[in-house]
């Protein structure tokens, strides 16, 4: 009996040792293919070359492979799984407070995780501050919002979720017109599409001239004219999942040697987010950045 119990204490053990991490991803935004497309079969600890082979946000298929090697790096070797769930966006957290998720495989603004952290362990800052930049997008067919002149900005109608509090508040510290609308990505794309609004704020596209193409429907930012998003973006883990403790700690060991390597530099650099085809555009709320240093 006691050998019997012995033996399958070992093998409980042994499973657990190989049990895979659980990892959500958001489900309506569908990176899954493009992700498997860019890691193409290979080793994630073999990728050292972050360029995208796809137009569109490269991001959130960074964020996923730089979170693997930073959990290899710090010592978390159990093979990762990535789970679609339905998020209604990254500053919902109700499935990382009571444990259901581990973590989201996307990076969250440092303002949208103060409230939990007694919740949440806390990366250090993947994206630091004043690195983010957007492009305000329009329809390629709005003419008439693609030849306004930076004087004046106060005619263009931008839309954003108001929950989007980062996002918010670099907008209103701009001079466009901030329209409020609480709903999907999608929806608010479709309102820039039909021209029932102006814009968008959009992460710069990683096509050759920076337009971005969304089911068909092509969208061009205003030229020269760039939001910087003043705030730090980092992980975040659940304190109540089993694993959220073993996993934080590997998490936060691996992203110090990632970015004593340089790698997570030369990630969004390469993946085009850090994007020198707009380094020397203008920040339409530079001041907001400045005194926030």
């Amino acid at each position: 009996m006691k050998r019997f119990l012995l033996l399958f204490l070992l093998i409980s053990s042994d499973m657990k040792a190989h049990q895979p991490l659980i990892i959500d991803i958001i489900s309506s935004e569908n990176f899954s293919e493009r992700y498997s497309a860019f890691v193409n079969g290979r080793d994630i600890m073999d990728i050292t070359d972050f360029s995208p082979s796809t137009d569109g946000s490269h991001l959130e298929i960074i964020e996923m492979i730089l979170l693997q090697q930073a959990l290899y790096l710090g010592g978390e070797t159990k093979k990762v799984e990535f789970r679609p769930r339905n998020w209604v966006n990254t500053t919902e957290f109700d499935s990382l407070i009571d444990g259901s998720s581990l973590m989201l495989a996307r990076t969250m603004w440092h303002e949208d995780l103060l409230d939990y952290r007694g919740s949440l362990y806390v990366s250090d800052a993947v994206i630091e501050f004043g690195q983010y930049e957007a492009g305000l997008y329009v329809s390629v067919d709005n003419q008439k919002a693609q030849a306004l002149k930076p004087s004046q900005l106060n005619r263009l109608t931008v839309v954003v979720n108001p929950r989007w509090h980062v996002d918010w508040r670099a907008l209103v510290n701009t001079p466009v017109s901030v329209i409020s609308y609480i709903g999907p990505w999608e929806d608010m794309l479709a309102m820039v599409e039909t021209q029932v609004v102006d814009a968008m704020m959009i992460n710069f596209s990683v096509s050759d001239h920076l337009d971005l193409n969304f089911e068909g429907k092509l969208f061009t930012p205003l030229k020269k004219l760039k939001v910087i998003l003043p705030d730090t973006r980092h992980f975040a883990v659940s304190k109540a999942h089993p694993q959220g403790k073993q996993v934080a700690q590997a998490l936060q060991r691996g992203l110090a040697v990632l970015s004593e390597r340089g790698v997570i530099k030369k990630a969004l650099q390469q993946s085009g987010f850090i994007n020198h085809l707009t380094s020397d555009w203008q920040a339409i709320n530079q001041q907001m950045v400045v005194s926030e240093r």
